[in-house]
């Protein structure tokens, strides 16, 4: 991707990103500003909260009718749980990397996210830049401050997400009038030919309409410094010296709008070369925008191999007239249409070929245990960062109980006070009845699972983020283990938690070597530059979150129904030594076969054939 040079005319002209295609056609992206960026946001936000609340009233609701002591009210609860999980977290990347980079918020506000070489947002970098958002950029505590000014001094406004996956997000241009549309444009009476350029008439436009909004002081000052700057192009007309600059800059304006009107085009040379251009080649656009609205609702392989060829041999045919259409000296409208088109057509050509649920499955097969391998640095970094303070705190509030008041809440305490009148009772540390079992789960499952995102998202902030949570979670459960030793309850602690933690603890600390392999690019990016090994890492790293996510399901289960089950003491120890030597035989071996890198070679083969008739035709 090739940035626009900036515009020296003026300060207020929107910022614009310049991308070739293949074609060696230039496509340019006009940056959303942090007003459009915001508003989207927000409508996001109301809708994921709004969501969420008729999945609420829906499961009230189905409790109501069914009955709250009625297993299938448990039921209810917890697919509630799960889904208003899910679509908090899968809202904004599964919308952007399946429509194209839109949300409904950024939809209605008229932009969208792309690549940084212009090239449609795909589901992993969709994953990358929202991750981050979710669990660092919006967050109420200070890393919502950096990512809001990384944003600001960003040249392109991009916020930590968008560094780590290598995206931008950019306005959809919306359709104007062509003036070379106009018949009456060639006939019109010549004013002249506009005085400023296109730069210079874009921030007199701009100061234009916000002049109002401005403070008068503000206002005069800005007047001046653009009319210092336009006014070798004025220097003959002798307004300029009976008013103000601000109010000649709006006669100026009215005067250059005018003359751009009449002439149909920029004021440049081959103005009628330019609209013999539109009236002939306008029924070969009108077809082009069909299909392509064809190929947009259906998707390009649906349409058959004749009608793809034909599409491609358009595609090429306008992305040419595009070409035509600068050299000629076309409108500002004529280009911007030409470019929204040919940047659509660009990104449905060109997109990267969709990875299959096929290969999902053998990501999970081998994929995820060999990456965990390769990857064994950060993530050993990282079970240190857990269990060293575990240990510390564990031997802190052994030696001195006292501790535990300050360390430990009150209600844990309570609960360790208590463990063995529970005992006695026959209870164990967390009993729950068989209707409130799913929506335990539930709720374990989307607790753990987003502190596994957040320990990824946290990686943005040089690995900061990521090493606070692992101290933080491990010198709570050396405390926890501590306070209930310190009361000869141990084993009453780790009846409940050693069927679920060994995967818990483990994925836990797997995504914090993720997050610690993101950080890594930041203080050690080697010989590449910083953004190259971020968003490198950053796809390696997202892996390792989609198998983390696979295991606290995994454990949440396990957590939710046996766990808290009535079961004896052997049998759970008995299952979580199970567990164990299944996790620790999957990272070991799994992945390794022949077998194994058959079958991933063959569904790559297949995923990339997938992409082969539209990337022919083009």
């Amino acid at each position: 991707m090739v940035q626009a040079p900036p515009a020296p005319a003026h300060v207020l002209a929107d910022r614009q990103v310049d991308v070739e295609t293949p074609e060696h056609v230039a496509i340019g992206y006009e940056l959303a500003d942090l007003g459009s960026r915001f508003t989207a946001l927000l409508l996001d936000l109301l809708i994921v909260v709004f969501t969420n609340l008729a999945f609420l009233a829906t499961a009230a609701f189905f409790v109501w009718m069914v009955g709250g002591e009625n297993l299938l009210g448990g039921v209810g609860l917890g697919i509630y749980g799960f889904l208003s999980f899910v679509f908090f977290w899968g809202y904004f990347a599964l919308l952007e990397g399946l429509r194209d980079g839109q949300t409904l918020g950024k939809r209605w506000m008229g932009i969208r996210v792309v690549h940084d070489g212009g090239y449609p947002v795909t589901v992993r970098a969709s994953a990358i830049r929202n991750l981050v958002k979710l669990g660092v950029d919006i967050q109420p505590v200070g890393s919502c401050a950096i990512g809001g000014l990384s944003m600001m001094l960003h040249p392109q406004t991009k916020r930590l997400g968008d560094m780590a996956a290598g995206t931008v997000v950019v306005r959809d241009r919306t359709g104007q009038p062509i003036p070379e549309d106009n018949p009456a444009a060639a006939d019109a009476p010549s004013l002249g030919r506009p005085r400023l350029g296109d730069d210079e008439f874009a921030a007199v436009s701009m100061f234009v309409s916000r002049r109002l909004a401005l403070d008068g002081h503000v206002r005069a000052e800005l007047s001046r410094k653009l009319m210092a700057r336009v006014e070798h192009h004025v220097a003959d007309d002798p307004r300029r010296m009976q008013v103000s600059p601000d109010a000649y800059l709006c006669t100026l304006h009215a005067d250059e709008t005018a003359r751009r009107q009449a002439s149909g085009a920029g004021g440049r040379a081959g103005t009628a070369q330019a609209t013999a251009l539109v009236r002939r080649q306008r029924e070969e656009w009108n077809e082009y925008q069909a299909m392509l609205e064809m190929a947009r609702k259906q998707g390009l392989d649906k349409l058959g191999e004749t009608r793809v060829s034909r599409f491609a041999t358009l595609y090429r045919g306008v992305a040419a007239d595009l070409a035509r259409a600068r050299t000629y000296g076309g409108s500002q409208e004529l280009l911007y249409s030409l470019e929204r088109i040919v940047g659509s057509g660009h990104n449905l050509f060109y997109r990267p070929p969709v990875r299959s649920w096929r290969r999902f499955r053998l990501f999970l097969a081998g994929g995820f245990a060999a990456l965990a391998r390769r990857l064994w640095r950060p993530i050993t970094v990282a079970l240190a960062l857990f269990y060293v303070p575990a240990v510390l705190s564990f031997a802190a509030i052994r030696t001195q109980p006292t501790l535990a008041r300050e360390m430990i809440p009150a209600e844990m305490i309570a609960r360790a006070e208590n463990a063995a009148a529970k005992e006695a009772r026959g209870e164990g540390y967390y009993d729950v009845t068989e209707v409130e079992m799913p929506g335990m789960a539930s709720s374990l499952i989307s607790n753990n699972v987003g502190v596994t995102f957040t320990a990824f998202a946290g990686g943005i902030l040089a690995g900061a983020g990521t090493v606070l949570i692992l101290v933080f979670n491990g010198l709570h459960l050396g405390s926890v283990a501590g306070l209930f030793a310190n009361h000869g309850q141990s084993l009453h602690l780790w009846t409940f938690v050693a069927g679920h933690g060994v995967i818990e603890i483990t994925a836990i600390c797997i995504a914090g070597g993720a997050g610690l392999w993101l950080g890594s690019a930041i203080l050690f990016p080697g010989r590449l530059t910083r953004r190259e090994v971020l968003q490198r890492r950053a796809r390696e790293a997202v892996s390792l979150i989609g198998g983390t996510a696979v295991m606290l399901i995994i454990a949440g289960l396990i957590e939710g129904f046996i766990s808290t089950s009535p079961l004896p003491s052997a049998i759970k120890f008995t299952l979580a030594a199970i567990f164990g030597l299944a996790m620790v035989c999957y990272f070991a071996l799994a992945g390794h076969g022949a077998q194994y890198q058959a079958d991933a070679a063959a569904a790559a083969e297949r995923d990339e054939k997938s992409a082969a008739p539209r990337l022919a035709a083009a």
